[in-house]
């Protein structure tokens, strides 16, 4: 599963740079690992390591999600330990509780010109054997690997999400203080990025300046969410959104929306509130009946946020064009 930006209101130009530094960017950055190699083996043997970087642009949420399962695939598969060095902008371990020990820290990764492997994680649908008796780093990742079932393996993506990782207490406690009814309930997710309003920055330039080009995808987004009611009769509808200005629209649409104050997107330095509040809506996507993803030349329809709450909940994913 690759991400395509053909569906995005892009230059192609900028398309085509964004393929080619896909392509070489991780090999010329994965020599400064290599030159920190030295002539001796590692003690620790048998570990893959995948390490978040600080102090490095990273993406969001979804992308690092994926590369964790993706490469957590990989370790297990060939029967290495798999650990995760995630600290920035927040641990990991603080929203997702270890079910295993999977928190490494920087002063255990080893350089050894013998026993030092540095891999980047990357779609695969045919096994990738690992060496025996080596020490895996990996620094550099796609995210873009989400299948229900890894092809190389076998494994389902939702079990081997459930086998690593605890939602926290606050998690849990923020679900049952909203007084949301598990699997009684749709999601519906739609990524505007800064097309209503300045949200982050991101080579995605949709910002719309007119006003009346605003309202109309906002009323478009909203008829899309009326079709969505026509097709759950039954269900609560609860709409997630990186959007304030679409969020705060909703007042004559019978739909839940969260607490919202604080929204933005991980890949910036962002306060602890708002890395709660991604968290949390991806938690409380995951835990409904179906998920909706909502697409326009105007979103970020590409986004594999939403897919991937259906995907750890294990419930339908579809698409809706407005």
């Amino acid at each position: 599963m690759t991400k395509e930006t053909n569906g995005l209101n892009m230059p192609k130009f900028k398309t085509t740079v964004r393929k080619i530094l896909y392509i070489f960017r991780p090999k010329i950055k994965n020599l400064r690992y290599y030159a920190k190699c030295r002539f001796k083996h590692a003690q620790k043997r048998n570990f893959f390591y995948l390490v978040f970087e600080p102090n490095r642009k990273h993406p969001g949420l979804a992308d690092r999600m994926k590369a964790i399962i993706s490469c957590y695939d990989w370790a297990k598969s060939n029967g290495y330990h798999f650990k995760i060095y995630f600290e920035t902008p927040f641990s990991l371990s603080d929203y997702f509780k270890p079910k295993f020990n999977w928190v490494a820290t920087l002063d255990e990764l080893e350089y050894s010109i013998f026993d030092t492997k540095i891999v980047n994680e990357d779609y695969r649908e045919q096994p990738i054997k690992l060496i025996s008796n080596k020490q895996y780093h990996c620094y550099n990742y796609a995210g873009h690997h989400m299948p229900k079932v890894f092809p190389d393996s076998g494994y389902k993506f939702t079990d081997l999400f459930h086998e690593m990782f605890e939602p926290c207490e606050q998690l849990k406690q923020t679900y049952l203080t909203l007084g949301i009814k598990e699997k009684e309930y749709v999601s519906c997710h739609l990524r505007f990025v800064n097309a209503l309003e300045k949200f982050e920055n991101t080579f995605f330039e949709n910002y719309l300046k007119k006003p009346e080009e605003r309202e109309h995808l906002i009323k478009r987004c909203k008829e899309g969410i009326k079709e969505v009611m026509q097709m759950n009769p039954n269900k609560d509808i609860y709409i997630f959104s990186d959007s304030k200005v679409f969020l705060n629209s909703l007042n004559d649409l019978p739909v839940k929306v969260l607490p919202h104050s604080e929204i933005a997107h991980i890949s910036e330095n962002v306060k602890s509130d708002a890395a709660f509040k991604t968290v949390l809506d991806l938690y409380v996507m995951s835990k409904g009946s179906a998920v909706y993803r909502f697409q326009a030349p105007e979103l970020y329809s590409i986004s594999h946020y939403a897919l991937l709450a259906a995907t750890i909940g294990d419930i339908p994913f579809n698409n809706i064009n407005v």
